[in-house]
């Protein structure tokens, strides 16, 4: 008879982050880095603002039980331990930044997004003008807005056209009371970490204006 193979559940590791070569990094230069931002980095990075310090003080808290933390018991065998907080960050910590891509991507796709066809949209800048969103990050928002008045009037617009000849008064009136949806993501940075700030857009079905719940029929796929 062959013994029974009794698998041991893999207990919880907790990670030390301050043990990485990339927190010694940070920790040991950041104060530096800000000395002499203006002098060397200003130019072509733009000003040091001071979100900045906020995010790395966060950063090197990170994990530590001393910030705070959550116990964590299993009911079934008692076992116990600790689990400290993290920074919740973007971008500056992989780890963090990763929880929180997976988080808004499962939120959107159990809250926001309807089960009807979706496109993706990039709206980038010229060169030539993006120094001036390099120092006015205020700017940002009013970009989103300005792409979304564009994306909005051109989806709104196709629908319309998509009518036949003799149905196309109807669809105007139609179009005329519905509204697209999207969702927009800000990116500053390009490939190579330039400063490229450009947005990312998922476009998804055009809603009847007053419908909080629409049904199929008040539902257009987005072309």
């Amino acid at each position: 008879m062959l013994a029974a193979c009794v698998t041991i559940p893999e207990s919880y590791t907790p990670r030390s982050p301050r043990k990485s070569q990339y927190y010694r990094c940070v920790e040991a230069h950041f104060e530096e880095l800000e000395r002499t931002w203006d002098i060397c980095y200003q130019k072509q990075y733009g000003y040091w603002r001071p979100h900045v310090l906020d995010v790395i003080y966060k950063y090197l808290d990170c994990g530590d039980l001393h910030q705070g933390f959550a116990r964590v018991k299993c009911n079934d065998c008692n076992h116990e331990y600790l689990l400290p907080f993290s920074c919740k960050r973007r971008s500056f910590f992989p780890i963090c930044h990763q929880k929180r891509v997976v988080e808004f991507g499962e939120h959107l796709h159990e809250e926001v997004l309807e089960d009807v066809a979706h496109r993706q949209w990039v709206f980038s800048l010229p060169k030539r003008l993006r120094p001036y969103f390099m120092y006015d990050r205020k700017l940002l928002p009013k970009l989103s807005l300005c792409a979304w008045n564009v994306l909005s009037e051109y989806l709104k617009t196709s629908v319309s056209k998509e009518n036949s000849a003799d149905k196309q008064a109807a669809g105007k009136a139609c179009c005329s009371s519905m509204q697209p949806g999207c969702v927009i993501a800000v990116q500053t940075f390009g490939e190579f970490l330039n400063f490229n700030p450009h947005l990312h857009i998922i476009a998804f079905a055009i809603y009847r204006t007053g419908s909080l719940f629409p049904g199929k029929d008040d539902i257009h796929p987005g072309t």
